[in-house]
C-alpha cells in the first residue's frame, strides 16, 4: 500500500477515536447494556433505544456535513 494512504487511514482513524460521537455511541451501549443484564430494561426497549440514538447521531454528522460551505478564502464554515 501507498505511504500516503497508510498515513491518512492512520489520520482518520485517531480522529474517529477523539471524535465525541465515538464516546457518546460507546457509552450509551455500556450503560444500556448493563441496565439488559440488570433487569432494568426489556431487549425491545434496549434495542429501540441504541438504534435512535445511534441513527440520530449519525443523521446529525451528515446533516452538517451537508451544511458545510467552502468560503471565498478556502475556509469551512457553516450556513447562516
Amino acid at each position: 500500500m501507498d505511504k500516503k494512504f497508510k498515513d491518512a487511514a492512520k489520520k482518520k482513524f485517531i480522529e474517529n477515536i477523539l471524535s465525541v460521537k465515538v464516546w457518546v455511541i460507546f457509552i450509551l451501549l455500556i450503560i444500556s447494556t448493563l441496565a439488559l443484564f440488570h433487569g432494568m430494561l426489556a431487549g425491545d426497549v434496549w434495542a429501540g433505544l441504541n438504534g435512535g440514538v445511534i441513527s440520530t447521531v449519525f443523521a446529525l454528522r451528515e446533516g452538517f456535513k451537508v451544511a458545510k460551505v467552502r468560503s471565498e478564502d478556502d475556509t469551512e464554515n457553516m450556513m447562516p
